[in-house]
């Protein structure tokens, strides 16, 4: 797995989400450099990582990380980041110092107790036109993520240069990262965890319901959550700076 170390000071990890890599946090990774060690990891089956079968299977995934990653972190993890980041820290709760969700919620897919959710249908569709047409689906996923927002057409320019970058990620990891977003259920993780957590969330996000929070908040009290005003699903993209802010100010806190 390729995990790219920059910057000095604490270390923080930094997770990305589906069909993207490490360098999708080319502005927000810059600044936060300046403060931080980062380490950023590079999914399997993604940018500089190799796929190898069941590589998302939490029995190997979450091992991996383990082997690779400092003993003790902030873990920042972006949409299907912030779900393998719950996971993480619910397996090694001594590792994560604290835990900022960026665009996450600890479950995609909308159930009979977690109506604040996505219908399964909405990455269904998405797993059955992989195998029809790969280019187009991560294009049509890119525009749900900034559908609505302030600066989509930027956001959706940039996500589209980051995607390109080097070659695109394997359809097998694309497949698993689809099912981790179908099946992982964390509310039990989010729920149990001692350290310090922040949701970091776009008000006009078109894959996270406005009112998850409420219910995340029952299954944590002291959850911290930050509604960023008029963004979408990748905030760190159109408002760097301001999510810098958040960030830094949730460490120091």
């Amino acid at each position: 797995m390729h995990i790219e170390q920059c910057g000095g000071g604490p270390d923080l990890v930094l997770l990305h989400g589906w069909s993207m890599h490490s360098g999708v946090w080319h502005e927000l990774a810059a600044r936060l450099s300046e403060r931080f060690t980062l380490h950023l990891v590079d999914l399997p089956g993604h940018g500089q990582s190799d796929w190898h079968k069941q590589a998302f299977e939490l029995d190997n995934l979450l091992p991996a990380l383990a082997d690779k990653l400092p003993q003790k972190a902030v873990w920042l993890g972006w949409s299907l980041g912030g779900l393998l980041s719950l996971a993480f820290a619910q397996h090694y709760p001594a590792r994560v110092s604290k835990l900022s969700l960026m665009a996450a919620t600890p479950r995609f897919v909308r159930d009979k107790d977690w109506p604040c959710a996505m219908q399964s249908e909405v990455f269904e569709n998405f797993a059955v036109s992989l195998d029809v047409d790969q280019k187009q689906t991560l294009q049509r996923f890119l525009m749900l993520q900034a559908k609505g927002a302030d600066k989509s057409r930027a956001t959706i320019r940039e996500l589209s240069e980051r995607l390109a970058w080097q070659h695109s990620p394997d359809s097998e990891a694309l497949h698993a990262g689809l099912d981790c977003l179908l099946q992982l259920d964390m509310r039990e993780a989010l729920a149990a965890l001692n350290c310090p957590v922040q949701m970091l969330l776009g008000t006009r996000d078109t894959l996270i319901p406005a009112e998850m929070p409420d219910y995340a908040r029952q299954l944590n009290p002291a959850l911290q959550v930050v509604l960023l005003d008029g963004l979408g699903h990748a905030p760190f993209i159109a408002q760097a700076a301001q999510c810098q802010q958040q960030i830094e100010q949730f460490i120091d806190g």
